[in-house]
């Protein structure tokens, strides 16, 4: 619980882990390939969109370093990543809305030893905050009209996301659920690769799947999931947004 948002607010600014520098090129070892480092945001990914679209040669392979950041742009990240049928290849990192827009909508990702892959929510998050406050605590919290209308748009357009790619959307709040949010011990987390595979996802791993940063830190929880637990938690999520 300690390492959810505090508040329904925070969810709004679509924040990445940790700030990095940025840079986006083609590999100088690999002409066929991208290499994108640092925060994802409007600007950042209008580079990569004319990169990709004036590269000298067929760019088939996107290697990316990222820890998230703008929803939006992620989506339109996103959007690029399929359209251009890219292999994903997480480097060092790849969290927030990299592993939401990104990751997702590549049919063939390889997550690198060492690097990290991880959600912490979507545009469904606001939802499963709220199921964690009390009723009083549910009427303080407040919206704007405009933070209202900013999730609204959020939601619309990452459903409309999810179902372009064929990925279900519910990667990004199992983690979030009631029945697994008292056993979160990390601010990240993730699933093994046959959940993963359950959820629409095509993920290979060097080696293990990594839970701790290069400095140590334990970043990201894996959940294990059997079938029948997912799928269980699949008709528990349809039916609260259905009552929601």
């Amino acid at each position: 619980m300690r390492y959810l948002l505090v508040t329904l607010l925070l969810t709004l600014s679509g924040c990445a882990v940790q700030p990095q520098p940025f840079s986006v090129v083609i590999d100088p070892l690999s002409p066929s390939s991208i290499r994108y480092s640092g925060e994802i945001n409007p600007e950042n990914v209008t580079l990569f969109e004319k990169l990709i679209a004036n590269a000298p040669t067929r760019i088939d392979s996107l290697i990316i370093n990222s820890g998230g950041g703008d929803v939006f742009a992620g989506i339109r990240f996103g959007g690029l990543v399929y359209q251009y049928k890219l292999k994903v290849v997480v480097d060092k990192v790849c969290a927030s809305s990299c592993a939401n827009y990104v990751v997702t909508a590549s049919d063939d990702v390889i997550v690198k030893s060492g690097g990290l892959l991880g959600w912490h929510g979507g545009a469904l998050q606001p939802f499963y905050q709220s199921l964690m406050l009390s009723e009083k605590q549910r009427s303080e919290v407040k919206l704007s009209a405009q933070q209202a209308e900013y999730i609204t748009h959020w939601r619309k357009a990452e459903e409309d996301f999810f179902k372009l790619i064929k990925v279900n959307q519910t990667v990004t709040v199992l983690g979030m659920m009631p029945e697994l949010v008292d056993k979160r011990d990390a601010p990240l987390f993730s699933y093994d690769q046959q959940t993963l595979k359950q959820l629409g996802l095509n993920i290979t791993f060097e080696g293990e799947q990594a839970t701790t940063s290069s400095s140590g830190d334990y970043m990201v929880q894996i959940f294990n999931l059997s079938p029948d637990v997912l799928d269980m938690l699949l008709i528990q999520h349809d039916k609260r947004l259905l009552n929601n």
